[in-house]
């Protein structure tokens, strides 16, 4: 990293919160050159929104409501738990959760 002392220049700060004095923190921001001096400018903090929230989790089948508006189902992944696996009863569950999770947007 490369590392510069200038000295006796101008600085002015331009925070976005009030700083708080009995914590030390680093700032996150932009520092520029200006005709009078130097310039540092924190940067906003924003909060992300959740990305595609779930709107249905069951056994099986989850329901997202993606970014673009659209909405998108999924399969879990399935594992033979016993020796009574029964194919058509999982089928029959994938079926229900399904049928409940278009409920929800339908």
């Amino acid at each position: 990293m490369y590392k510069q002392t200038i000295n006796n220049i101008s600085l002015q700060l331009v925070m976005q919160q009030p700083p708080v004095a009995d914590r030390q923190k680093n700032h996150q921001g932009v520092l520029s050159k200006h005709q009078d001096g130097y310039k540092f400018e924190e940067a906003v903090k924003i909060k992300r929104p959740r990305r595609n929230p779930k709107l249905y989790e069951g056994d099986y089948v989850s329901l997202v409501h993606r970014s673009d508006g659209k909405y998108a189902c999924s399969l879990k992944y399935i594992r033979p738990k016993d020796e009574n696996f029964d194919p058509l009863e999982v089928a029959f569950r994938m079926y229900l959760e399904l049928n409940d999770a278009l409920q929800i947007i339908g």
